[in-house]
């Protein structure tokens, strides 16, 4: 019965409920080039000018600093906001 109704609701929707919504908000800055978080310069781009600012889940912002820690590196795709 869990099976079925994981698929009826989608494990993508679980993900992003269970990591997106119950956590804290954090805010973080991310390069607009390579779509890194920040740490004081941009190690990627050696640069520290170009950065947007935005609001994540505590608990994402931890994913990807252990992913990172992993040697997987999460980047995130920003658009202009509108």
């Amino acid at each position: 019965m869990e099976r079925d109704s994981l698929i009826a609701y989608g494990a993508s929707n679980l993900i992003y409920e269970r990591l997106m919504v119950p956590s804290d908000p954090f805010e973080v800055q991310v390069c607009r080039d390579c779509g890194l978080l920040k740490k004081a310069v941009c190690s990627t781009c050696k640069d520290g000018s170009n950065f947007s600012t935005m609001k994540l889940p505590y608990a994402c912002k931890l994913l990807f600093q252990e992913l990172q820690s992993m040697n997987v590196v999460p980047r995130l795709k920003l658009e202009e906001a509108s």
